[in-house]
């Protein structure tokens, strides 16, 4: 913190301490105390957000190595070594479901070019009712067709969700074991024919509310108990695919989601990501409270997504229920320069905590949003609002690394960036080599590049390197010694 940082806090603190008094004489002191949670609340945010940019160079980006040799594995000198990012490792995703409805052909091309134009990662649906709407027919053509579109634009997809009380074909049995039976089949199923494919899972969907939800899905997880059918699901998930990433998913994000957490823990449930939904449609959650959710689950030992992110770029309805679709759910310009100044933060705090690895921005378009909200970063008519080119800047061009270095002596050249896959170019007298290097935390991130049709010549002989000083100090000298000598002639003169 810089000097001037410390005098800002110090002078916040020392005008809240001088409010308080004053409302509390007046007989305002709930009104006081709230106040200064505020004002307090207020500091520490503003305290993260400053230290959001040093916590960014210092946990999500690394050092790599280039060497080059020639074509006789002899280290090239003043080489240029030319880096430029082409992925993150950072998960930076978006909900797939317009390409599982309208398939990749024929999705709107305005709404794909937008997608893959910033985000590396992408929710694909797999909700039993629709993707096995009726019992033997079921969407993994489609869904197939999903993945390979989004392999081909470098973007992961995520599978979601496998369990949820709330997504219950019209056929699916009704008594428990036979639920049980058919979960397990279900999961086995899907994590194996898509494994290699589709490797990231939302493996159970808000386990904390199940109980609530009477359906024969949620009456069985009530039964059984959300935790047993997590550690359950987890496990059946993992042997149909040993090499998934499985996530336990839900909008709580309070202590009882915590302690579900460790209750499946604790029955030798393994999951490797906590999923974190954050839709904000009754208005935007202050950033510190953000920040305090992250704290909370960090010490689970599993990295943090941040599953379903609803920023909206309207007016907040604070009454409403998830049940509900108002009739009209306007964008407004006051709410979309809003909705691009939050949204610039969130990415930048959550970015900037160690825990977090994803981020899932919802609904891309406020065409089809949940509950009719606008929650996209395009309008309904594709058009991109402020929030989405602020994001393009920040995942594209400020979180983005890129630029050229030259080989020493030796020929190594030293990279920094942002983790994630670089494109390498090595050139030096019209020879040119293309390379790919993967910058990864906790690697050494070496590579090692011959430069074809390059010869580098051999050390200059030292004899060769020195002669001309030799010569010029020899030079020089003659010429002291002439001109001492000249001199001494005329005095005798």
């Amino acid at each position: 913190m810089n000097r001037r940082c410390f005098y800002i806090a110090a002078l916040v603190i020392f005008a809240v301490s001088l409010l308080m008094p004053a409302a509390a004489c007046q007989g305002k002191s709930s009104d006081a105390g709230n106040a200064v949670v505020q004002a307090y609340n207020g500091v520490r945010e503003w305290f993260i957000m400053q230290g959001a940019g040093d916590r960014i160079e210092k946990i999500r980006k690394g050092d790599g190595v280039i060497q080059v040799l020639d074509e006789n594995n002899v280290p090239v000198r003043g080489a240029r070594v030319y880096y430029e990012q082409q992925n993150h490792d950072f998960l930076f995703g978006t909900g797939l479901s317009p390409l599982a409805v309208k398939g990749p052909t024929a999705v709107n091309q305005d709404w794909a070019e937008a997608l893959s134009a910033i985000f590396n990662y992408g929710t694909a649906p797999f909700y039993w009712d629709s993707y096995e709407a009726t019992q033997g027919q079921s969407s993994s053509i489609m869904l197939k067709m999903v993945a390979d579109w989004c392999r081909k634009r470098g973007i992961t997809v995520k599978g979601y969700p496998l369990i949820w009380a709330e997504s219950v074909p019209s056929w699916a049995p009704v008594a428990p074991d036979d639920m049980q039976e058919a979960q397990e089949k279900r999961i086995k199923e899907i994590a194996g024919d898509f494994c290699g494919t589709i490797d990231y899972w939302d493996v159970v969907n808000e386990p904390t509310n199940s109980a609530q939800i009477s359906t024969p899905v949620g009456k069985w997880m009530s039964q059984r108990t959300a935790v047993t059918v997590c550690a359950d699901a987890l496990g059946w998930a993992r042997s149909a695919c040993p090499t998934s990433t499985l996530i336990i998913n839900d909008f709580r994000t309070d202590q009882d989601y915590r302690d579900l957490l460790q209750s499946i823990m604790r029955q030798k449930g393994k999951f490797d990501a906590i999923g974190i939904q954050s839709h904000m449609h009754r208005g935007n959650w202050p950033l510190y409270q953000v920040w305090d959710i992250c704290e909370r689950f960090k010490d689970l030992d599993s990295p943090i997504h941040f599953t379903e992110v609803t920023v909206l770029s309207g007016n907040p309805k604070t009454g409403i229920s998830s049940q509900e679709q108002p009739s009209a759910w306007p964008s407004t310009p006051a709410g979309e320069a809003a909705q691009a100044d939050y949204v610039e933060k969130f990415y930048t705090m959550l970015f900037s905590h160690p825990s977090v690895q994803a981020i899932t921005w919802w609904d891309l378009s406020d065409s089809g949003a949940w509950q009719g909200a606008p929650g996209g970063l395009l309008r309904a008519d594709m058009s991109k609002k402020p929030a989405y080119n602020r994001l393009l800047t920040l995942i594209r061009n400020k979180w983005w690394s890129r630029g050229d270095v030259y080989t020493g002596d030796d020929g190594f050249a030293r990279v920094r960036g942002f983790f994630g896959t670089y494109k390498i170019i090595v050139e030096k007298e019209g020879k040119r080599t293309a390379a790919t290097l993967h910058v990864a935390s906790g690697l050494d991130n070496r590579l090692k590049v011959n430069l074809a049709g390059y010869r580098q010549p051999p050390p200059t002989p030292l004899y060769e390197m020195i002669w001309p000083y030799v010569l010029a100090a020899a030079v020089i000298t003659l010429i002291v010694l002439i001109g001492r000598w000249i001199a001494r002639i005329r005095r005798r003169i």
